[in-house]
């Protein structure tokens, strides 16, 4: 019987057919976690199945003692049709013929029911997720404005959005993945903006996805999403945790993927001005929303150029005009001007990783003492230049300030890169650097939405809303690159006046 049912894949009419192939597909006896009941239902038999830890008591208890004290007179015929519709008072109760979906549902947390002689089973979703309450994002702060961010529970992070899109056009579509892991993945959109090419591209790539589970979660799902180009070093996507940041991008036009287990929601298709841009801009004036943005862009540009074209110009200083003169070490230090760079470089990395690995309590300790190990010690034993520690330091602030940790990754492996060539080549590799670094970013795309878009191709008007920080009421228009179906974002007020006078008559 086990095997015509893995076969056709549908219950039986036979109670203990289904019960023993669940009994053995779920190994009840020997997984402690896994809960199996039998009951009385008037006179016929009937039996449970739950996960512990992932069912709501409270609510179970309710619904079964509604369906247990049903009469026996009562289900003379269509016993499953009554108790479900009089008895399984619950608002998410549904009925399920298929075994393997009823399987995923069960492991998923909701509670099995089955009834000797009928061929579905009740399927209770009475599920309590472990989950911990929204706190503000350690990633994304402001200093001003709502402090809740996403968790690792779908459900709540669904709830999150909607509260702040009261929108019926917003869509949460559901999509699992992984042939044993069964994560749910919701694909976020409106459905009356967002390309619907677009939607169904993204649909099609995670339905596409063949692999038994993906415990990395997002990270995982960005690598399936981005195809061929997750070789490239700049983040394709964007992240968030932040619900009123992917409620912006929603409408303008973007698709949000929000993967269980995961408080990083995935936004995308983004360009290289959306890893630049910090929701602070946008929780202050209109002046200094844009001046802390060009401070910003200013912070990335000396972290990636200041180093490299320092040491350049140190190497050929013959190039430098008078007014530049006196750029060059004072004390060089024993090892090679070089050489110093590259090992501060990697110095830094390694205290920076190790602050993150370190209890919160041993971290500041290690700052510390990683700040003396690389600045002062060094500098006194005469191992490294000041000008070293000094561009170094500037460089990591500014790769600090940059608002994605991904773009920020990208940053420095591209001043890494650009400090090697300068070594070997001088003012020419530095160039030549510069020239790649360029084309690459210019022939990046994410999503067919050019990575530069818009300088590249070049669109004024978008151009001056990602320089300057401008007024909420200006920014009427969504993006021309994400070819939404509504352009603009202002409100109908023709049909708004209509349905007032309707309301009226």
């Amino acid at each position: 019987m086990g095997c015509d049912m893995a076969d056709k894949h549908k219950f039986d009419k036979d109670l203990d057919s289904n019960l023993n192939y669940l009994k053995d597909l779920l190994g009840v006896g020997e997984n402690f976690d896994v809960i199996f009941r039998e009951y009385l239902v008037g006179r016929k038999r009937a039996a449970s199945f739950s996960i512990n830890g992932m069912t709501n008591d409270i609510v179970l208890s309710q619904v079964l003692e509604s369906v247990l004290t049903v009469k026996p007179e009562e289900l003379t015929i269509n016993t499953l049709q009554k108790v479900f519709k009089t008895r399984a008072n619950h608002l998410q109760v549904k009925l399920q013929a298929n075994v393997n979906d009823a399987v995923t549902s069960l492991l998923s947390g909701e509670t099995l029911f089955l009834i000797d002689g009928e061929d579905q089973a009740i399927v209770i979703d009475a599920r309590a997720y472990p989950v911990r309450a929204p706190a503000e994002s350690s990633l994304e702060r402001v200093t001003r404005g709502s402090r809740d961010s996403f968790v690792e529970t779908i459900v709540y992070n669904t709830a999150l959005i909607r509260r702040r899109l009261r929108d019926p056009n917003l869509r949460f579509e559901i999509v699992k993945v992984g042939t044993r892991s069964q994560c749910d993945i919701a694909v976020a959109y409106i459905k009356d903006i967002t390309n619907p090419k677009f939607v169904d591209e993204v649909k099609e790539r995670l339905n596409k996805i063949n692999i038994d589970g993906v415990p990395m979660a997002e990270k995982a799902i960005e690598e399936y999403l981005t195809g061929q180009k997750r070789w490239n070093i700049f983040p394709l996507v964007r992240y968030t945790e932040r619900p009123d940041i992917a409620v912006v991008h929603l409408l303008e036009g973007h698709v949000c993927i929000i993967v269980d287990t995961s408080p990083d929601i995935i936004i995308l298709p983004t360009t290289f001005w959306h890893h630049v841009q910090h929701a602070e801009e946008f929780r202050q004036n209109v002046v200094i929303g844009t001046y802390l943005r060009t401070i910003r862009l200013l912070g990335i540009l000396m972290s990636l150029l200041l180093p490299p074209l320092w040491l350049s110009m140190v190497f050929q200083r013959h190039l430098l005009p008078e007014a530049l003169a006196f750029l060059g070490p004072r004390d060089p230090g024993i090892i090679p001007l070089g050489l110093q760079f590259i090992l501060a470089e990697i110095g830094f990395e390694i205290v920076r990783m190790a602050t993150v690995h370190v209890p919160t309590a041993q971290a500041t300790a290690l700052g510390f003492i990683g700040a003396f190990m690389l600045g002062e010690f060094a500098t006194q034993v005469g191992l490294f230049g000041t000008e070293t520690i000094f561009y170094i330091a500037v460089a990591a602030v500014g790769s600090f300030a940059t608002p994605s940790v991904e773009f920020a990754m990208a940053m420095r492996l591209c001043r890494m890169v650009l400090l090697v060539l300068v070594m070997l080549f001088k003012l020419p590799g530095l160039i030549g650097g510069l020239i790649g670094l360029a084309i690459l970013l210019f022939n990046t795309k994410s999503f067919s939405v050019p990575y530069m878009w818009p300088l590249v191709p070049f669109n004024f008007t978008a151009f001056k809303d990602v320089m300057f920080r401008l007024p909420i009421p200006h920014k009427v228009l969504r993006p021309a690159v994400l070819k939404p179906q509504d352009l603009d974002r202002l409100g109908d007020k023709k049909d708004g006046a209509e349905d007032k006078d309707k309301n009226k008559n």
